[in-house]
C-alpha cells in the first residue's frame, strides 16, 4: 500500500510541474530553461536526490525558445498554429490542475500527503 501511496504522490507532484509549465508557456514566459527550473523548484526539487537534481540541471539547458516550442508543437502547416497550440495547453493545463486537485483532496483527506 506505501509504494502506491508513493506512486500516486510522484504523479501529483509530477502533475504540478507539468501544469506550472504549461502556465509559464501560455503566459508568454520567453526564458524557457529559467522558468523550467523556477518550476522544478517549487515541485520536485524538494524530493529529489542529489543525481535527480543534477538531471534537472542538465535537462533545463536542453529546453527550446518558446517561439521554437511552439512552433515545432504546431507544424501541421495551418495558420494560427500559435494559437491553437496555446489552447490545447490550457485545456490540458486547466484538466491537469482538476486532476491534481482530486490527488490533493485525497491525500489531504486521508492524511497521507507529505
Amino acid at each position: 500500500s506505501s509504494g502506491i501511496n508513493a506512486e500516486y504522490g510522484w504523479l501529483y507532484r509530477e502533475m504540478l510541474f507539468t501544469k506550472e509549465l504549461l502556465l509559464a508557456i501560455i503566459e508568454g514566459e520567453s526564458n524557457m530553461s529559467t522558468r523550467f527550473l523556477d518550476c522544478y523548484d517549487r515541485t520536485l526539487k524538494p524530493h529529489h536526490n542529489m543525481v535527480s537534481r543534477s538531471v534537472y540541471l542538465v535537462a533545463s539547458k536542453a529546453i527550446p525558445y518558446r517561439e521554437d516550442m511552439l512552433r515545432a508543437l504546431g507544424h501541421d502547416g495551418m495558420a494560427n498554429t500559435d494559437t491553437t497550440v496555446l489552447y490545447d495547453m490550457r485545456t490540458y493545463s486547466s484538466a491537469i490542475g482538476t486532476i491534481a486537485g482530486y490527488l490533493e483532496k485525497f491525500y489531504i483527506d486521508n492524511k497521507l500527503l507529505s
